[in-house]
């Protein structure tokens, strides 16, 4: 059996985060990601008669913008998760060191 008082590595605890990170924000971008690129986007005029390019570049902005809200919640989930860590390490370095 694993031995219940190892920490997990450092890699896999990074891993765990960006990966939480990047569900965040694919959360997020999925919730506002629609109204925000109707909102950036504007059709031009040469599409009158046929929709297909408008859509499709819309498309493409979209999934560009969720790549990019990924990106920001993995790395943002990261770092609040490394202060977090830190803290906890130097609350606990303290109340060891402490009379």
């Amino acid at each position: 059996m694993a031995d219940e008082t190892k920490s997990m590595s450092p890699v896999s605890r990074i891993a765990i985060q960006l990966g939480a990170g990047a569900l965040v924000g694919l959360t997020g971008s999925s919730i506002g990601g629609p109204s925000v690129i109707s909102w950036w986007y504007e059709p031009p005029s040469r599409d009158a008669f046929s929709c297909a390019g408008s859509v499709k570049s819309a498309l493409a902005q979209f999934v560009v913008m969720q790549l990019v809200c990924a990106l920001i919640g993995g790395v943002g989930v990261a770092v609040l998760f490394f202060l977090a860590s830190r803290a906890r390490a130097k609350k606990k370095t303290a109340s060891a060191t402490a009379p």
